[in-house]
């Protein structure tokens, strides 16, 4: 921070002045890292200026111009670089990256395999490294996989093949083969916080949650500055609602690193699942003073104030949520409960369609628009939005909802008849129909007619 608040002061004050060299390339991996590649060029330019006999920085600005798509310039810069330090392994390798941007990769891949001939063991690992990136360029997740497979073969300890490997996982869906590749590195290195981060991931996709809370943790007790392994292992332990677990996470990354809406939203999250409105909402204004038109903290808001029955002041936040974002269909359904709680059933009949129209393809919404139309009476409506629903959801709880209604409309030996299919398709389901109408539990005709269904 240091060094750019000089370098920006420097920019400021139209001062040319000398800049260290270890300055200059942090200066462009920041100008890189936050997505100023323009500003990072600029610094290379002024690198290669005032170490005309260093090659770092002619290499650093080829590899902007590749990423700027500039690959004929970087094509250039490598190629008279490549005759004043002809021994310079990441010449070629960015070589092939250029010939891969441009997507000329079976010229790319042939460079590449050309080198494996005469490369040590460390370079051959940077070789299948780059061979990865092509396949990447190339959508071939599958051989990209094995690729980086080859470079962490050749060098464990390769941490931008570490780096890549798990978001490789995730597009070629490697996970089974993942966890015993990471496991063997473990065993080697079992200090690499990379290996158990990627361990961690596809133990979790593969619903080992407990064995994934673990690799997470051995990642940043090793790293204790690696924080997405903090973020994910909180995230996961949410998933599995062990809330107080992922609020300690959570807080970890609070006094580790610098805040920010999301994280402030998530322990807010938690605190409304341990049932503590007022820290959840504390935590949510928090994240609105971060960022004010951030829906989602809004939505969340709101939901504090219904479990605090504050109805009120829940509609005022729901209704700041759509202002925010007009397209997500459980902020109006959240809306409608809150009207409907209020005594205000025609905005709430107006926000339960709205959901239904966002999300057609959702059973929830069409069955919670129809329990509101049950429950103030308008059961021809209830079974014409169930009849709809049919046409884009799919569920046997719909059905289940329509014998409800048919008995609430007085067509008993439809609403049976409609019993027996929905029991014979999912018999277990029909439990719903005493929560939608408690009152057909002590429908003997009806207990008959399940009994019949009764599996053995």
């Amino acid at each position: 921070r240091k060094i750019l608040a000089k370098y920006e002061q420097m920019l400021e004050e139209g001062v040319a002045a000398f800049i260290p060299e270890d300055e200059l390339i942090e200066l462009i991996r920041y100008y890189e890292a936050d997505d100023l590649p323009d500003r990072a060029l600029e610094l290379t330019d002024l690198g290669i200026e005032q170490f005309p006999f260093s090659s770092d920085f002619r290499l650093q600005k080829a590899h902007l111009l590749i990423s700027l798509q500039e690959e004929e310039q970087a094509l250039n810069l490598l190629d008279e670089l490549q005759m004043l330090d002809p021994n310079e392994i990441s010449i070629p390798l960015l070589q092939a990256e250029a010939l891969s941007s441009m997507e000329l990769f079976d010229d790319a891949l042939l460079l590449l395999k050309n080198l494996q001939a005469t490369a040590s063991q460390d370079l051959l690992s940077d070789i299948y490294l780059t061979e990865a990136l092509v396949h990447e360029q190339q959508e071939a997740y599958e051989q990209m996989f094995f690729a980086l497979k080859a470079a962490l073969l050749e060098n464990p300890r390769n941490a931008e093949a570490l780096k890549k490997m798990w978001f490789c996982v995730e597009l070629s869906k490697k996970y089974k083969e993942s966890i015993p590749f990471h496991l063997a590195i473990i065993d080697e290195h079992p200090y690499s916080d990379l290996a158990w981060y990627n361990l961690a991931h596809a133990y979790a996709y593969e619903g080992q949650y407990e064995e994934a809370i673990d690799a997470y943790e051995f990642a940043f007790v090793i790293n204790p500055l690696f924080e997405f392994a903090y973020r994910d292992c909180a995230e996961i332990c949410f998933e599995i609602q062990a809330y107080e677990k992922a609020l300690n996470y959570y807080k970890e990354v609070l006094s580790k690193f610098e805040p920010d809406q999301d994280l402030l939203l998530q322990i807010g999250q938690c605190y409304f699942q341990l049932g503590r409105y007022a820290k959840a909402k504390a935590f949510y204004k928090q994240a609105l003073r971060f960022d004010p038109d951030y829906d989602e903290v809004y939505y969340h808001l709101g939901e504090c104030y219904v479990m605090e029955e504050q109805i009120d002041k829940a509609i005022l936040a729901y209704n700041s949520a759509i202002q925010l974002e007009n397209s997500r269909e459980e902020y109006y359904a959240a809306l409608g409960e809150a009207y409907y709680q209020v005594g205000k059933p025609e905005e709430a009949l107006t926000c339960f369609e709205k959901a239904t129209e966002i999300a057609p393809e959702t059973t929830q919404y069409w069955i919670q628009y129809a329990c509101f139309l049950l429950e103030t009476g308008n059961f021809p409506l209830a079974y014409e939005v169930l009849e709809e629903a049919e046409m884009y959801a799919v569920g046997v709880e719909i059905t289940y909802c329509q014998i409800a209604t048919l008995f609430a409309m007085g067509r008993r030996q439809e609403a049976l008849a409609t019993l027996s299919t929905a029991l014979d398709e999912d018999y277990f389901m029909h439990s719903s129909l005493f929560t939608l109408m408690p009152e057909l539990e002590a429908d003997l005709e009806i207990q008959a007619v399940i009994a019949a269904f009764q599996p053995y």
